[in-house]
C-alpha cells in the first residue's frame, strides 16, 4: 500500500533534499561583510552572481538522495528491498552532510589556485545557515521510515505465524 506512514516520511525526506538544492548552505565573510554565497552547485559572488568555485558534487549527492527516497516509495511491495534502499540512502545523506560541512570547505575550496578569488588567501570565514539542521531532518525522516517498515515486516511475520 502506498498510503502508509513511511511513504510520508520518505516523501518529506526526498522533498527536503530537493529544497536543499536551492537554498544557500552558508556565506563567506571578510571582516563581517558577506561576499560569497556557498550553495549546492557553486560558490558565487553575492554582488554580481559570478561563479567563483564549483561544488557540483554536493548537488549530485543531493539529487541522488532525493531520487533514492522517491524510488523507495514505489517499492512498497518489497519491504526488504525498501529497507536496503533506505540504508543506502541514509549512508548517502551522511556522506552529503560530510561533504557540505567538511570536505568542500576544508579541502576543495582551499586548494583552488586557478580561480580569481583564492578563499584561503583572503582569510574568509564560512558561516553556515540552518541548512545543516534541515539535512539532519531528512536523515531522521529516513530513519523513521525504516523503523515503520521494520514494524510492518514484523507484524506480517507474526500474522503469518498465526495462520
Amino acid at each position: 500500500m502506498i498510503q502508509r506512514k513511511q511513504t510520508i516520511y520518505l516523501f518529506f525526506a526526498g522533498l527536503i533534499t530537493v529544497i536543499l538544492l536551492f537554498i544557500p548552505f552558508g556565506n563567506y565573510h571578510i571582516n563581517g561583510d558577506k561576499f560569497l554565497e556557498y550553495n549546492a552547485f557553486a560558490v558565487k559572488a553575492i554582488t554580481h552572481k559570478t561563479v567563483i568555485l564549483n561544488s557540483i558534487g554536493n548537488a549530485i549527492l543531493l539529487i541522488l538522495t532525493s531520487l533514492l527516497s522517491f524510488i523507495t516509495i514505489f517499492l512498497y511491495k518489497n519491504r526488504k528491498l525498501q529497507l536496503k534502499f533506505i540504508s543506502v540512502n541514509m549512508l548517502v545523506i551522511l556522506i552529503t552532510i560530510c561533504t557540505m560541512v567538511y570536505v568542500y570547505p576544508s579541502f576543495i575550496f582551499v586548494r583552488q589556485e586557478a580561480y580569481t578569488v583564492n578563499i584561503s588567501s583572503v582569510n574568509a570565514v564560512l558561516e553556515y545557515n540552518y541548512v545543516i539542521i534541515i539535512s539532519f531532518v531528512s536523515a531522521v525522516g529516513l530513519y523513521l521510515a525504516k523503523k515503520a517498515i521494520m514494524k510492518d515486516e514484523s507484524m506480517i511475520r507474526s500474522a503469518d505465524r498465526l495462520r
